[in-house]
């Protein structure tokens, strides 16, 4: 795959990732791979199904397992890629408003630990620990609670340090 048609480049310990519509891309050889949100990244706007969460009172915005939170930091705005300059208008990408600024940009971080949310990333698996039952994604472990009738997981503590 190659670079989305626009991005926005971010830069995190030294790793160029291009971002575009919440999707973070990595180069991998002469392609490049959809990887999960780098914790430190810092991105002109989020997309906008996400679920406002949160912990210690301090709001965060989640989304597949990702949290971002409001951010002061320069964040790059998107950039048309050169390999589209001067060829046919690609279907499939959107233009540069597909995401608009905010007054703020966004960093992610790593899951708080309280957070509660509404839904699993679909790649989290259920895990048995001490006769209890987690779901890990990457290294967040989740507990499922009943909330009004509906289950929701909360953040939790790494059990197995």
């Amino acid at each position: 795959m190659i670079r989305p048609r626009y991005y926005a480049p971010v830069v995190v310990f030294g790793t160029t990732y291009y971002y575009w519509g919440g999707v973070y891309y990595v180069a991998s050889g002469s392609r490049y791979v959809v990887v999960n949100p780098p914790v430190g990244a810092v991105v002109y706007a989020i997309p906008a199904p996400t679920t406002v969460v949160y912990a210690d009172s301090q709001p965060y915005y989640y989304i597949d397992g990702a949290y971002y939170v409001a951010s002061d930091k320069e964040a790059n705005l998107p950039e048309e890629n050169p390999e589209y300059k001067d060829k046919q208008e690609d279907s499939k990408q959107s233009d540069p408003k597909m995401l608009e600024a905010d007054d703020h940009n966004y960093e992610v971080v790593g899951p708080p630990v309280g957070a509660t949310v509404p839904y699993l990333p679909e790649k989290a698996e259920k895990k048995e620990i001490d006769n209890k039952t987690y779901f890990v994604y990457g290294s967040t472990y989740y507990r499922a609670f009943a909330s009004d009738g509906d289950t929701v997981y909360m953040v939790v503590d790494d059990p197995t340090k």
